[in-house]
């Protein structure tokens, strides 16, 4: 018992001074025990649809000569798991800048134990696997942004910064559409602190991202209404 209390002692100790690498390895551990004993974890059928990002991972398989083998869907169930690992991060970011490390650990707890699907299992289909990670990743710049301007008193800080969050959203939008209210959220919340200048760097960004991939579907006779994959 006493070994026990001091173990348990040092994993809080571990967890109150190190709480974004234990939340990582407590997710990490979680996702390696799913891909290894649930053969079923990442297999659903919207999820395999082709892209780019799939056609990379094929041939990454085939490349290493896993292709076909018994290999070869626990390394698709791996990346799922990892990739899973970045949209967990970013929550736990989004939730410290907004509450502090005690309750951001704890948000974050709940994608990584209730749902070890892809995107901590809010997807159904790979444009929204890959969308989400860019949405969450943009939102955090914006917000961090947010939290240095208020902080330092100055509207003129980092204002590329919106502008590069404003890209990931705004291909985040073109991959995944139906997430097209989010940059619109955004945008708005940036009005309603009065930040205009952030807010205008912001859609300046998405509508960049917008356009790009726009242009690259209309001359790869690709109808831009379509969902476009990366």
């Amino acid at each position: 018992m006493p070994n026990y209390n001091i173990m348990v002692n040092r994993s809080k100790a571990f967890v109150k001074m190190h709480p974004f690498t234990s939340l990582m390895l407590i997710a990490l551990m979680v996702r390696i025990i799913v891909v290894i004993f649930v053969p079923g974890y990442g297999s659903n059928h919207d999820l395999q649809q082709k892209s780019l990002v799939m056609a990379f991972l094929e041939w990454l398989k085939h490349a290493l000569g896993i292709s076909g083998t018994q290999l070869d869907m626990l390394v698709s169930r791996l990346f799922y798991a990892l990739v899973s690992l970045f949209s967990i991060s970013m929550v736990y970011r989004i939730s410290d800048l907004l509450s502090g490390k005690r309750v951001a650990w704890l948000v974050a707890l709940i994608p990584t134990f209730c749902c070890v699907m892809p995107s901590f299992g809010m997807v159904s289909n790979v444009n929204a696997f890959l969308g989400l990670p860019l949405l969450l990743y943009g939102a955090n710049v914006i917000i961090r942004q947010e939290v240095l301007r208020k902080a330092q008193l100055s509207a003129n800080i980092h204002r590329s910064s919106f502008f590069i969050a404003g890209l990931c959203v705004g291909f985040g939008v073109c991959i995944w559409y139906e997430s097209l209210l989010f940059i619109f959220t955004l945008l708005l919340i940036l009005c309603l602190v009065k930040d205009y200048k952030g807010a205008l760097m912001a859609f300046l960004g998405a509508f960049s991202s917008v356009a790009v991939v726009w242009v690259i579907a209309m001359l790869a006779n690709v109808n831009p209404w379509n969902y476009f994959a990366l």
